[in-house]
């Protein structure tokens, strides 16, 4: 076990020994002279004087996000940032793109605000589709997260997900080997007889240290910036079309994928690996469902 020292980067989740004491940081940051009691967690020693058990994990660093406006953020977007509260902070930080720049009253819980450049103004003065507008208020934070942060993995979590049981975090960097690039949902569609490949893009994963990774942004920001849709024969101009068609251009340009449902199901969360520790309330079944019943009375 590492013994805490000063100037050394210690990153969330991170255990050390400090004296006769155990800390898991609760904040990344670099340590000075004096050990900061605020930016660990004291993990308690039972009765047995065996020390809690520790999550053992290869040191990898993820970084969660996810985007909403302040109508979102009170019908289902708080009970969501409460649930990661409750049961992923061992992941990592999550940061909330807030549109509006309204408050999230949920300790622990980052903002990234709402600066997306002027790609993202342009993009929404040329088009008039309200939905293609509306899933481009996914796509740009996206853009966005994928220069700004620095960490080994970038996890994208929908405002409308709720995390129900402890995320194991050995489980994520099983599903995101260094030698792949993207973990994610793959789905297809039936259009005129042509079958159309897109992502569930409720979850997924980026290597951020793969040899791919910058390429499969730089592809994914252009076809924004240059609303290359009709060009890739896209079924919708949104996210999910737009991320399942850099995952067809880089997959067959060798770098290697992992698709998390390869049953093809239209809903695969609920159908996979992680589906005991997150549920998705997507489309029409998260107007039926009352958040309210799922968050804290306390943040």
């Amino acid at each position: 076990m590492e013994i805490w020292g000063p100037g050394e980067l210690y990153r969330i989740g991170e255990i050390v020994k400090h004296g006769e004491k155990i800390y898991k940081c609760n904040k990344e940051h670099v340590s000075q002279i004096d050990f900061d009691k605020f930016r660990f967690d004291k993990i308690r020693i039972q009765q047995t004087d065996d020390a809690e058990e520790i999550e053992i994990n290869n040191g990898q660093v993820f970084t969660l996000i996810t985007s909403m406006d302040k109508e979102y953020y009170n019908h289902c977007g708080k009970a969501m940032l409460q649930s990661y509260k409750r049961h992923a902070t061992n992941i990592g930080t999550l940061y909330v793109y807030n549109e509006q720049l309204f408050e999230p009253k949920v300790k622990g819980v980052e903002k990234a605000g709402w600066n997306l450049g002027s790609e993202f103004v342009k993009f929404h003065r040329r088009h008039t589709n309200s939905k293609i507008k509306t899933f481009s208020k996914k796509a740009f934070p996206i853009i966005d997260a994928m220069d700004r942060f620095n960490c080994d993995r970038l996890v994208w979590v929908d405002a409308d997900c709720i995390f129900v049981n402890n995320m194991p975090r050995m489980l994520l960097e099983l599903i995101s080997p260094d030698d792949v690039l993207s973990t994610h949902f793959s789905v297809w569609h039936q259009k005129n007889d042509k079958e159309y490949h897109s992502c569930e893009t409720g979850f997924f994963i980026l290597n951020k240290n793969h040899s791919g990774y910058r390429e499969f942004c730089d592809l994914y920001a252009d076809i924004y910036y240059n609303d290359r849709d009709k060009e890739l024969d896209l079924r919708r101009f949104y996210d999910g079309e737009v991320y399942g068609k850099c995952v067809e251009i880089m997959e067959a340009k060798g770098h290697k994928m992992l698709n998390l449902n390869p049953a093809k199901h239209k809903t695969p969360i609920s159908r996979s690996v992680i589906a005991p520790y997150i549920e998705h309330y997507k489309a029409g079944l998260k107007d039926k469902v009352d958040f309210a019943t799922l968050q804290d009375d306390e943040v």
